[in-house]
């Protein structure tokens, strides 16, 4: 896939079945929307195996607005997009000693003048994408037994743009912060009484 360009890369080990990851990379659209520093304006279905992606990438401060063709095999997803910097992205699945090692590469064009303009739309939301996906499907593994887990996280939370979940996670934090001080205050005026 390379074909004389440069690449990103980053990795994860995950103690969760192949055919699990698998399975979750299958949704590219949930798998976009857990990037912390990407906004998913739009993404529409335009044929089978394409769809356009709108989005703002916070890394760059660049705006993306591209056809992407999605390739599948049983161990490896493509996404190649058909404009911009970054050519394409593939998420591929090995097995580990512990469960599953997901390796995840962008593939760019060769750029030989460091002053280049397009050096810019480099992506560099990469290691904290793998980073996101990574602590998804962990908590996903751990709590997905709870009921209302899945609809929130993956339905609510990853319809938001990042910044704005990242200001819900804080204000139900700050909530279940409060709720114990609370109980802690009422606990303690119970015992002096």
């Amino acid at each position: 896939m390379n074909e004389g360009g440069d690449l990103a890369s980053a990795q994860t080990d995950l103690p969760i079945a192949p055919d699990v990851v698998a399975a979750f990379l299958g949704d590219v659209d949930r798998l976009l929307r857990l990037n912390p520093l990407l906004v998913v304006e739009r993404w529409m279905p335009e044929a089978p195996g394409r769809f356009r992606l709108v989005a703002r990438n916070e890394s760059n401060e660049q705006l993306i607005d591209t056809p992407v063709d999605i390739e599948e095999d049983e161990c490896c997803l493509t996404l190649r997009y058909a404009s911009g910097l970054k050519r394409a992205t593939s998420l591929r699945i090995e097995p580990a000693p512990q469960g599953t090692r997901l390796v995840v590469t962008e593939h760019y064009p060769y750029l030989e003048d460091a002053q280049d303009p397009r050096v810019a739309e480099v992506d560099k939301s990469l290691v904290p994408w793998v980073a996101a996906i990574r602590r998804h499907l962990l908590q996903r593994a751990g709590w997905a037994w709870l009921p209302g887990w899945q609809w929130w996280h993956e339905g609510v939370m990853l319809s938001m743009a990042p910044r704005n979940r990242r200001i819900v996670r804080l204000i139900v934090w700050l909530g279940a912060i409060e709720f114990v001080v609370f109980i802690g205050m009422v606990v303690v005026l119970r015992l002096a009484a």
